[in-house]
């Protein structure tokens, strides 16, 4: 039937044909003779039979005769599994075959495939023989097979008898076995024989030493000294050798002031003008370039060049002239377990602070929300 209602003609004519068809079986009986057959076969049901628990600790338990130990089966004859391999003949004794191990089975008969085939390994053995193939092979394993070497007896070392084994870097030594210079500096070739290294020690971090044997100078090719002076912030030209790391941005470059004669000529007896030295110090940390001088404290680079008397944060912090002014570089926030600020110049100056460094000072005190 459709949504509406009316039925289809194809629907009429089904019914129809229901119709008839019903009428034509009853003339004939046939819903009668269906109803009596399935009288017929239809069995009662039978009643719900109740459950009998079966107690099996008053009756006797039972095994099977492959438990017992029996190799017979209830009618007294071979079991069934030989019988079907069809292994044993009819007069076969069974008692001698039960006796045999399991290692040598009883198979009495061979069939003509197992005589052709051990016919014709004798065969091509006697044939390998008369060539003098074996005799070959046997020469060769002996050749090729390396004599086995005697097992090691392992020999456990008692660490705690024996002295304790210390680096020189560890013992805080800087001089190796030889009472040279350490090994790194003499790899790069930058110390000659009789360089005084108490001197080295007292250079500022902003000019360390660095001297090539045999009075070669180190100089520029002209077209990184063309660009050398295109970034005044950080540098442009990157120097493993010649180039001061800045402790902030950890960029080995050389600077980019015009009248920096250590890194336009060369000089390494003066000192970097585009990097900082510490006066109490004078470490690595204390070393800052022009770029992370202004945004990360505020500030500049000529004010701290006529400074003799300049100090860094770390030195800052530890002297207690301002426990606040604190090194906000991402190695020294981790290890006070804070969070790097990352590129915090903007928002600082957006909130009215000269560098990121007056912007971590008011958070330390509280007085502003942190980054």
């Amino acid at each position: 039937m459709g949504r509406l209602g009316v039925k289809s003609d194809y629907e009429e004519l089904r019914k129809a044909q229901i119709l008839e068809n019903q009428a034509r079986l009853a003339s004939l009986g046939v819903q009668i003779a269906v109803a009596e057959l399935r009288s017929t076969a239809s069995k009662p049901r039978s009643e719900n039979s109740k459950y009998n628990k079966v107690d099996y600790f008053s009756t006797p338990l039972r095994r099977s005769n492959r438990l017992k130990g029996n190799n017979v089966d209830s009618c007294g004859t071979t079991p069934p599994a030989k019988r079907k391999l069809g292994l044993f003949d009819e007069g076969d004794d069974e008692d001698e075959i039960e006796k045999r191990p399991a290692s040598a089975p009883y198979l009495r008969v061979k069939s003509d495939y197992e005589e052709l085939r051990k016919a014709q390994i004798l065969e091509n053995q006697a044939r390998l023989a008369s060539l003098g193939v074996r005799k070959a092979v046997v020469e060769l394993r002996s050749t090729a097979s390396k004599p086995r070497s005697e097992k090691r007896k392992y020999n456990k070392v008692d660490y705690f008898s024996a002295p304790l084994r210390r680096s020189s870097r560890l013992k805080g030594n800087n001089v190796d076995s030889c009472g040279t210079t350490p090994p790194a500096k003499r790899k790069l070739g930058l110390f000659d024989e009789g360089d005084d290294e108490d001197d080295i020690k007292k250079r500022p971090a902003n000019a360390p030493h660095l001297r090539v044997k045999y009075g070669l100078v180190m100089h520029l090719l002209p077209e990184a000294l063309a660009r050398r002076c295109n970034s005044k912030e950080r540098g442009t030209i990157y120097d493993p050798i010649l180039g001061i790391c800045c402790h902030f941005c950890r960029q080995k470059k050389l600077c980019g002031e015009e009248d920096c004669k250590r890194c336009g000529d060369s000089d390494m007896d003066q000192p970097c003008l585009g990097k900082t030295d510490c006066s109490i110090c004078h470490s690595s940390k204390g070393v800052l370039c022009r770029g992370c001088l202004k945004n990360r404290y505020g500030e500049e680079m000529e004010d701290v060049r006529d400074n003799k008397e300049w100090i860094c944060p770390h030195c800052t912090e530890e002297k207690g002239i301002n426990p606040y002014w604190i090194c906000n570089s991402s190695l020294c926030l981790k290890k006070r377990k804070m969070a790097p600020t990352g590129i915090a110049i903007f928002r600082a100056r957006e909130m009215g602070y000269k560098s990121v460094a007056h912007l971590l000072m008011d958070q330390l005190q509280g007085t502003v929300k942190s980054i």
